[in-house]
C-alpha cells in the first residue's frame, strides 16, 4: 500500500483532528494514512469507526503513537499491510 504521512504531534487541539480528517478526504483507494501523534486520539477512533474507516494504533516510545488509517474498501490489503513486517 502507498503510505501518506502526517505528523500532528506538535499541534494543539483541535488541529490534529482537522489535519487528519483533511488528509483522509484526499486519501486515494489503496493507500494508508500514517499519523504520528503524541497521544492516543480516542475521539478520532470513534469518528473513524462511525464513518467506515479502518485503523491500527501502535504505541512507540513513551508517549508517542503511530496510527494507520485506510478505507473500508481496502480491508484485505490493509490487513495484509498490518500483518506484514513493514516498519510499523
Amino acid at each position: 500500500m502507498k503510505i501518506m504521512a502526517v505528523n500532528v504531534s506538535a499541534l494543539a487541539p483541535p488541529e490534529p483532528m482537522q489535519v487528519i480528517l483533511s488528509a483522509l478526504a484526499q486519501l486515494p483507494n489503496g493507500a494508508v494514512l500514517k499519523v504520528s501523534h503524541r497521544r492516543e486520539p480516542f475521539p478520532l477512533y470513534e469518528r473513524l469507526v462511525a464513518n467506515g474507516w479502518l485503523y491500527h494504533s501502535k504505541q512507540v516510545l513513551d508517549e508517542n503513537f503511530v496510527i494507520y488509517i485506510a478505507k473500508e474498501i481496502d480491508k484485505q490489503q490493509f490487513s495484509a499491510f498490518i500483518d506484514s513486517d513493514i516498519e510499523l
